[in-house]
């Protein structure tokens, strides 16, 4: 350690410690609090990196549907790298240290507040695309008209989200004029330097960071609720749809760390030692990798399923039939959720047959039938109820053998062929 660089610690103490600091000794100068703080947003930004990474797999490889949200998403999870690789950097300029041992290198303490400033850009940005992202999957998994209230009401939040992002980065970048005063502190006038930059006060900074932070929560908030009335409208099973909510309202939990954070930035700029712990930022990525997966855990349902069939066919001792469930999602609207078309439990997808009634792996023109059954009256309800009081499935008969007048299915309900 240099008698340079140990004068300068004693000299930033010296000057703006508080009563009571305790005394500068070399334990107090190695001390760091980085491989903490590496470990947690470390492990956040490796669970975001698979989820999304499956994500992909999922709809590049099985459904062959890569939409703008996807894009979008991919986007946030690069700015997500991007944020962690930040932290590294900050870690090796001194983040975990006490914030006076930082500021006494003062060139080490310019790159820190470089680095830290274009944190603060990426962070922002990433946390308005993956809610961007999430609009853009309802707009797709609903499949909604573009003049339905629902679909302006999207459009208007994703409008909304971009005008404030834009509105946020213009403060964050130029919250000093010129910007170079952010990271150049001699710049700045007394009794930080001696130039006359001009920047925002602490004061001016917390409101507009709180005024930021606001939005963000009431914003996590939207995208917790929304999805509730809008999944419910879908004509999927009751288990589908309550998964489906339950998964995107994993949304709640970076409502909540949204909220810490914003507890955390009320004091931020008193906290003489935030650099030891950096609870704000670490907070901020926990919000931002949360709403990561909880966005992206809807569009891995294919996945989960074709695990569940290998492990039917290993359990049974069988091999699992046809080509894969990709061939069950080929529609591109359907996303991995298959529409039981008429808003009931009660239905049941058939193969596609000709005309003939050979399946139409074997000849051409095959008729794509779904046939669901449902009961047509107050009388008949009873008896259906009766029929299928143990929820059994089971609403058609068996598919009998062509004859040569006629060839179809013999029903016992009223059907519904689309």
């Amino acid at each position: 350690m240099s008698v340079t660089w140990r004068a300068g610690v004693e000299k930033a103490m010296r000057r703006q410690a508080p009563p009571g600091m305790p005394p500068l000794t070399p334990e107090y100068i190695a001390y760091t609090n980085a491989p903490e703080i590496l470990a947690i947003t470390g492990s956040f930004f490796a669970a975001a990196a698979l989820i999304v990474a499956l994500r992909c797999y999922v709809r590049i490889a099985m459904l062959k549907v890569f939409g703008l949200d996807d894009w979008i998403m991919v986007f946030a999870m690069l700015l997500a790298t991007a944020c962690f690789i930040c932290f590294k950097i900050e870690a090796d300029y001194g983040l975990g240290k006490h914030f006076f041992v930082i500021l006494a290198d003062t060139a080490g303490y310019s790159k820190f507040a470089k680095v830290l400033y274009i944190h603060s850009i990426i962070i922002m940005v990433g946390i308005s695309s993956v809610k961007i992202s999430i609009a853009f999957f309802l707009l797709r998994l609903t499949g909604i008209a573009s003049k339905t209230p629902y679909s302006r009401f999207l459009y208007g939040v994703i409008a909304f989200m971009v005008l404030l992002t834009l509105a946020c980065a213009g403060t964050l970048i130029f919250q000093c004029l010129p910007v170079e005063a952010i990271w150049n502190l001699p710049l700045r006038p007394p009794p930080f330097g001696t130039g006359d930059a001009v920047c925002y006060s602490n004061t001016t900074f917390r409101n507009l960071g709180l005024m930021n932070s606001s939005f963000n929560i009431i914003t996590d908030v939207l995208f917790a609720t929304i999805p509730i009335p809008l999944i419910w409208q879908l004509q999927l099973n009751i288990r589908t749809k309550i998964s489906l909510i339950a998964v995107l309202s994993l949304g709640w939990f970076a409502c909540a760390a949204a909220i810490i954070k914003a507890i955390l930035q009320w004091n931020v700029l008193e906290d003489l030692d935030w650099t030891v712990h950096d609870s704000f930022n670490v907070w901020n990525y926990i919000e931002f990798t949360i709403g990561i997966i909880a966005a992206s855990l809807p569009s891995l349902k294919p996945l989960f399923n074709w695990f569940l069939e290998a492990a039917r066919a290993i359990t049974s001792g069988s091999r699992s039939k046809g080509t894969g469930r990709a061939s069950a999602y080929k529609n591109r609207n359907s996303l991995g959720y298959q529409d039981v078309g008429d808003r009931s439990d009660k239905s049941i997808n058939l193969q596609s047959f000709t005309s003939r009634g050979a399946s139409s792996n074997t000849s051409g023109n095959p008729y794509n039938v779904r046939i669901t059954t449902s009961h047509t009256g107050l009388a008949d309800k009873e008896a259906w109820d009766m029929v299928h009081a143990k929820n059994s499935d089971e609403s058609i008969r068996p598919l009998q053998p062509p004859v040569v007048a006629h060839n179809g299915i013999l029903m016992t309900k009223e059907v519904r062929v689309s």
